[in-house]
This record gives structure tokens, sequence and C-alpha cells, in this order.
């Protein structure tokens, strides 16, 4: 049972994640190849991501999506696509990294400001898998593409 305090930062939040929602609720998806394509799910809400992204120079230039995921997972995955060209995978992890502070409670701050709003889910652990899809689409794919960073940056979020 969640407690008072949780039930009503879920019912602030759920309105706003509307205008996130709509924005991804129809397929984009990208021609493989020359995209690349990857799906990851969350085991623990069953929300799942296929992610289309082209790749030049180290970065992402094209960025395509299907989204069969709850409404976080969709505003989650529509601000990543706001933001998504130009990305590199130094800045991904970085961003990656302030979404799970964020999520654990532990920081409030996010470089895409948008992604704060989840700061109100950090009592429902369940659902963080969701929010963190496509990021972890988006580093596989950059893994595919051969891009890598430096060991001393490579530590594993959980």
């Amino acid at each position: 049972m969640m407690n008072r305090d949780v039930s009503a930062d879920l019912a602030a939040l759920y309105p706003m994640l509307k205008q996130y929602s709509s924005e991804v609720r129809k397929d984009r998806r990208l021609s493989v190849p020359p995209a690349d394509s990857v799906t990851v799910h969350s085991p623990e809400c069953g929300s799942q991501l296929t992610l289309d992204a082209r790749t030049e120079g180290a970065r992402v230039c094209e960025i395509g999506y299907r989204v069969r995921a709850c409404s976080l997972g969709q505003a989650s995955t529509a601000i990543f696509a706001r933001h998504a060209l130009n990305l590199d995978l130094a800045t991904l992890r970085r961003l990656e990294e302030q979404v799970q502070a964020i999520l654990d409670g532990s920081a409030t701050h996010c470089d895409w400001e948008e992604m704060e709003i989840f700061t109100l889910i950090k009592g429902v652990p369940s659902r963080h898998g969701s929010i963190l899809l496509p990021f972890q689409a988006m580093r596989k794919l950059f893994n595919r593409a051969g891009q890598t960073l430096p060991d001393a940056m490579e530590n594993p979020l959980r």
C-alpha cells in the first residue's frame, strides 16, 4: 500500500505526463539500415521501447521509436526524443546518472530540466525501469556502433 505522500505526488504527476505522452503515441520508426534499432523492456512493469537511431561521428543525428509503455515511459521517451539530436555517449551517461539520482532521491537536478518531474516518482521504484528505457536503449545502440567511454567513466549504474 502506498503512503499518502506518494499518492499525492502521483496525483500531481500524471496530469503533467499528458503533455509528453501524446508526442510518442504514434510510432515514428526509422529505416534499418541505415539506422540501428534495439528493443528494451522493464521487467518490473512490462513497459517496452524500440529505439531507432542513426549516428554520425559518434553523435545521434536521427531518432525514431515505438513505445509500448505506461505514461511514465512515454513521457521519458518523449523528453529523450526532444533532446537526442547531437547526443554523444558521455553526455548520455551523465544524463542517465542524473535521472537515476533523481529516482533514487539523492538529487533533484537534471541537465534536461523536463526530467525533473520524475522527482515525484522516487517513492515508486517499480516504475523507475520504464523511465530509464530510452537511456538504456541508446546506450546499447552506442555500444553496437563501437562507441565506448574510458574505463574510469564506464561505471555501471546498478
